[in-house]
């Protein structure tokens, strides 16, 4: 969207009109950047002058956009909650400055995506700083310029990632990249969406409330438009023509169809009815999204190697085939291995991650040689951890073009070879990567180069911990859980060390990776822990059981937990798992008692 705005209002019209500030505000992935920009262009069209200060979720000013790289490099891990909190109102100041104020002109819109607001919810409803100091300086910043309507995209944390896991791969980045905000887990943006939710409550006459969870996109639109048109009229704008996108109801709306009959099902009394009902009810659940709504059926199918699954994942692989082949990670049927041989050529970079943990397979090696020059980092990294000889053939053809995953590659491995790669990239240039390699080695090498890049490099040092017992590791561990408890908890495996223990009670309302931590685990604690968790994050806490377990108590938790979010479609998924593996363990009890009786 450009400045430039053609049919604009007369200069002496555009007098009588007064300026107009609205701000949008939302958690990573709640949408509000497809709607103002949805917005601002529909105004455009009408001829109203709209300036869009973060216009497709990018700043206008260069300075903002490097205050906002700095808070963002997890370099700064040590970086203080006050100096974070004045780095974003200096990022937001800067904005005002230099771009908002100038183009608050008669008979202009400014637009904005966040602001002063954001700085609230993060430094003091999820930081923890005091609010009244918040307020005095966010007063300074703004000099009295606060927007006319304040529009907040409210959803819940986890569409807002599985949104975002969608368009990743759609926009293709890199995984593995986090910032400084990431390392939190995903409880800070609960916590924020808490702030945002009080903020509305505290002053509803200038805020709007979008439910962009459980409206559709035209729905929340319209009511943004309703409200817009209000405020205009009220600054002296002449009437814009209504673009009906949707009817609205102040109806509370019933249950989805999914979420119902998930529910009808959940009340059943026949338990292995139960189960074959609600696998029917998912794949039908399925097959409905794939025409409007084919990334969610793609990525909802991931990690499912069935008939069923293969023939929703046909249906979308030509819209989504980044997601449906990401979608085959460690699959390894015939169906999921054609599958990527028709992908291959499409979306080689998807189809090379998903040979990670194939081993030896013969298809997935043959797979790996042809994708090496198209995919070189994925291919790399799809043989981390292991010492084969087709491993190594890898990463001596990989080596000049993706040093870097080469050397993460090498994550555990103590041999000779491995150390001699390492110990040729000891400049900073290849830290980040030599300290990944370093999982789960807990030598006397391997912590002298954890020393030395621990001041630049500190949370990859962290990272390096995976695996780790020693006393080292775990006074590491407690000394940066409170800055980083996302990739703390991810070191510490399904240990039963009290520590761990320790460790998982300091991260627990922010990490939803404390349940991943429990996979598996039958103990009293770990149960405390999982019914403690199952509100706050029920997916993970069903998945924490794993989907081999399958005793009485195991599948009444799983139903409690899905009749209390019976429109979950993840939560229904992780039930599904058990189910196959529940058939699965049968059928090879019942092939051994053949084998037997023969």
């Amino acid at each position: 969207m450009s400045d430039s705005v053609s049919g604009s209002p007369d200069q002496d019209s555009a007098g009588a009109m007064e300026p107009v500030f609205i701000d949008f505000e939302g958690i990573d992935g709640s949408g509000k950047t497809t709607l103002s920009n949805r917005i601002a262009q529909y105004l455009i069209d009408c001829g109203i002058p709209v300036h869009h200060a973060r216009d497709q979720g990018v700043f206008r000013s260069e300075i903002s956009k490097a205050i906002r790289d700095l808070t963002r490099d997890p370099r700064f891990l040590r970086m203080s909650d006050v100096t974070e909190f004045l780095l974003y109102v200096a990022r937001d100041t800067q904005m005002i400055d230099e771009y908002i104020r100038p183009k608050l002109l008669p008979g202009n819109l400014v637009f904005c995506d966040r602001y002063l607001y954001s700085a609230i919810t993060h430094s003091h409803h999820a930081r923890g700083l005091s609010r009244e100091g918040v307020d005095k300086v966010l007063e300074l910043a703004a000099r009295d310029l606060w927007p006319d309507l304040v529009v907040y995209c409210d959803v819940d944390p986890l569409t807002s990632r599985l949104r975002k896991k969608i368009q990743k791969v759609r926009d293709k980045k890199k995984a593995g990249d986090f910032g400084r905000k990431g390392l939190m887990g995903i409880g800070f943006r609960e916590e924020m969406r808490k702030g945002f939710l009080q903020l509305a409550d505290e002053d509803p006459d200038n805020w709007l409330v979008i439910d962009n969870a459980n409206s559709t996109i035209e729905e929340s639109l319209q009511r943004i438009f309703n409200r817009i048109k209000d405020v205009l009229a009220r600054k002296g704008y002449p009437e814009i023509p209504d673009p009906c996108w949707a009817e609205l109801s102040s109806e509370e709306k019933p249950l989805g169809e999914f979420a119902a009959g998930s529910l009808e099902i959940c009340k059943g009394e026949d338990e292995e009815g139960r189960r074959v009902a609600l696998t029917d009810h998912f794949y039908s659940e399925l097959d409905r999204l794939c025409e409007n709504a084919a990334g969610f059926t793609a990525l909802f199918t991931s990690g499912l190697d069935t008939p069923e699954a293969h023939a929703l994942r046909a249906k979308v692989k030509d819209r989504e085939p980044g997601m449906v082949a990401k979608g085959l990670g460690g699959l390894r049927s015939e169906e999921a291995m054609d599958l990527r041989e028709e992908l291959k050529d499409t979306v080689p970079v998807f189809v090379a991650g998903s040979l990670s943990g194939m081993g030896k397979n013969p298809r997935a090696c043959q797979l790996r040689l042809e994708l090496a020059d198209v995919a070189p980092e994925q291919i790399a990294l799809a043989v981390r951890g292991s010492d084969s000889e087709h491993a190594w053939e890898l990463r001596d053809q990989l080596d000049k073009k993706v040093p870097d995953e080469v050397l993460m590659s090498l994550r555990g491995l103590e041999t000779e070879r491995a150390w001699e790669m390492r110990n040729d990239r000891t400049r900073d240039k290849y830290a980040r990567a030599l300290l990944e390699s370093l999982g789960g080695i807990d030598s006397e090498e391997a912590w002298e180069l954890r020393e030395r890049f621990s001041d630049e490099f500190l949370p990859w040092v962290l990272i390096s911990l995976r695996g780790l017992k020693s006393e080292r590791s775990w006074q590491l561990r407690e000394e940066h859980v409170c800055r980083a408890p996302k990739i703390i908890i991810k070191t510490i495996g399904c240990s039963n060390d009290p520590r761990a223990w320790d460790v998982r009670n300091a991260s627990k309302l922010y990490a939803k990776e404390v349940l991943d931590s429990l996979s598996g685990l039958d103990s009293g604690d770990a149960w405390r822990l999982r019914m403690e968790l199952k509100d706050k994050w029920p997916n993970t806490a069903v998945s924490s059981i794993g989907a081999g377990a399958q005793s009485e108590r195991d599948w009444k938790f799983r139903w409690e937990i899905l009749e209390g979010h019976p429109g979950n479609h993840l939560l229904a998924k992780h039930l599904v798992k058990a189910q196959l593996k529940s058939l699965s363990r049968r059928a090879k009890e019942e092939a051994r008692k053949e084998e037997g009786a023969v």
